[in-house]
């Protein structure tokens, strides 16, 4: 089995582990979720998108890559993948100083363009993205996340 075909499966298993997992905590309603409600929601959307790739790969055959030969690792992978690791530590250390809107807004931007992304639409997906994360947590779900020091 290739690792193509085994991946969707891993994650299969693994989100619907974390489904049963999820439907121990109390789900709440639509007006006021409970603390199960957003663990629910993406292990349901794990489970969708495993089920999706998993019949993606086993249905078409062209869409199984022959794999790299073990140990060969493109330098320009390397960067991206330090990058986005650079910027998920700077988003951890700048969170509790400039606040999460600023600091997700920076991380998503960076991330984005890092990774070969236009700046102008790594720019409004960051900020579309930090404005709706924050709405949804800190406003709809009532999650306290560190606003500015301001």
């Amino acid at each position: 089995m290739t690792v193509a075909r085994l991946v969707p499966l891993v994650i299969l298993v693994a989100s619907g582990f974390y489904l049963t997992q999820a439907m121990k905590l109390p789900p709440g309603t639509v007006a006021k979720p409970g603390a199960g409600f957003y663990p629910m929601a993406v292990a349901i959307f794990a489970c969708v998108v495993a089920l999706v790739a998993g019949a993606r790969v086993f249905l078409s055959p062209q869409a199984v890559r022959p794999e790299a030969p073990s140990g060969v690792t493109d330098p320009a992978r390397r960067r991206r993948v330090a990058g986005a690791v650079g910027a998920l530590a700077a988003f951890c250390l700048t969170l509790p100083w400039i606040g999460y809107p600023i600091a997700a807004f920076g991380f998503v931007s960076v991330v984005l363009w890092g990774l070969g992304g236009r700046w102008q639409a790594a720019l409004l997906t960051g900020a579309l993205g930090s404005a709706g994360s924050y709405y949804l947590f800190g406003v709809l779900l009532g999650v306290p996340l560190p606003r500015w020091p301001w």
